[in-house]
């Protein structure tokens, strides 16, 4: 977007072809709506036509260099709202905060779509900015391929996890491939270790989308039943780097082995399930669950052992959530501790779990 010597806005949408603006560029000299510096209209064959500052020395507000990635996605949301009648404006400058939203959707919705990596700070702040004037934000992680559709591990990056959305039962965070016109979610996040979590991801052709988004589903039983076959499996590799700690003595988890009197092999099937929200302790779920279980049995309370400190949370701000995390999966663990589990019974158990996890959230 550009204003023209007129103070018209004008606006790169691929309403004029490549040799259509290549003669207004002889004709029309353009402006930085914010600082009012000449731009040049840059019609490449490559690239999108876009603007550009000649010197970004003048412009505080300029989000300058745009990947073609970036420029085409955007291009692509701008008609997908349009599409849905929605008002829509492109690289809205928003003077109160300071801030310019890559789209701004009936003056309500700030959507920020964001193709390289950004400190976890300034997305917070640039959040909590829209929200100070009334204006919900809305973060779309741009994507360079195309995503596997299955249930698997997933590799999420700090500020790619800060842009999860908590609407409807099933938080998520929302992706965007522009050269197939097409969202992803990445939705049922369990916690697995930093950056890396088991979740679902799926495919949402953009002319089947809507707005406000569509919100994905709760797991079925039989997609519940391969998160928890991920699980086993990174519980298996887990407990066989454990087995080459140079000082088994010191090894945290040998020792809650040894505490319980527990060989390191057999762990209990009851310790290392994926639970909803247990993603606030910084710690793999075998990890932890053992030492809610040895707290059991020296009688220390969940509380107590929060306190301690030998549990690592993301946030202490999240020590409530920690505590209520740990006592339901304490009442799960002595419900059937004493009881023979096949596979098939403790899937039906911890599936059980998580619907009841997802009925407290829709509460």
């Amino acid at each position: 977007m550009a204003k023209t010597k007129r103070q018209e806005l004008f606006y790169l949408t691929g309403k004029h072809t490549r040799q259509e603006l290549q003669e207004i560029r002889l004709q029309e000299q353009f402006y930085c709506p914010s600082c009012q510096a000449s731009l040049l209209l840059k019609i490449g064959q490559i690239n999108i036509p876009h603007f550009a500052h000649k010197t970004l020395s003048d412009c505080d507000h300029s989000s300058e260099p745009e990947s073609s990635l970036h420029l085409h996605g955007k291009l692509l949301l701008y008609h997908f709202f349009q599409q849905l009648k929605f008002k829509v404006e492109l690289e809205q400058y928003l003077p109160p905060i300071r801030q310019r939203a890559d789209l701004l959707v009936d003056s309500h919705y700030a959507i920020e779509f964001q193709c390289s990596s950004i400190p976890v700070s300034q997305l917070v702040q640039r959040s909590k900015g829209y929200l100070t004037i009334g204006i919900q934000p809305i973060w779309i992680k741009g994507l360079k391929e195309p995503c596997q559709e299955e249930i698997g591990l997933l590799r999420i990056k700090s500020d790619e996890l800060a842009m999860r959305q908590s609407a409807g039962q099933v938080s998520f965070i929302l992706l965007f491939y522009p050269p197939n016109n097409q969202f992803y979610y990445q939705s049922n996040l369990f916690y697995v270790s930093p950056n890396r979590w088991v979740g679902k991801t799926k495919s949402l052709q953009a002319t089947k989308q809507i707005f406000p988004f569509a919100l994905p589903k709760p797991l079925s039983k039989e997609e519940f039943k391969v998160v928890m076959e991920v699980f086993y499996q990174v519980k298996k590799k887990y407990i066989r780097n454990q087995l080459y700690a140079e000082n088994r003595i010191k090894n945290v988890f040998c020792r809650l082995c040894y505490e319980l009197r527990v060989d390191v092999m057999n762990v209990p099937k009851l310790v290392g399930i994926p639970l909803l929200g247990a993603d606030c302790i910084k710690q793999p779920a075998i990890l932890w669950q053992l030492q809610v279980v040895v707290a059991y049995d020296k009688g220390i309370s969940i509380a107590a052992l929060v306190a301690s400190g030998k549990l690592t949370l993301i946030n202490p701000a999240l020590t409530q959530q920690a505590v209520l995390i740990m006592e339901d999966y304490l009442s799960l663990y002595v419900a059937f501790k004493d009881k023979k589990l096949e596979n098939a019974n403790l899937l039906d158990i911890v599936y059980d779990i998580y619907c009841k996890n997802l009925r407290k959230l829709r509460k």
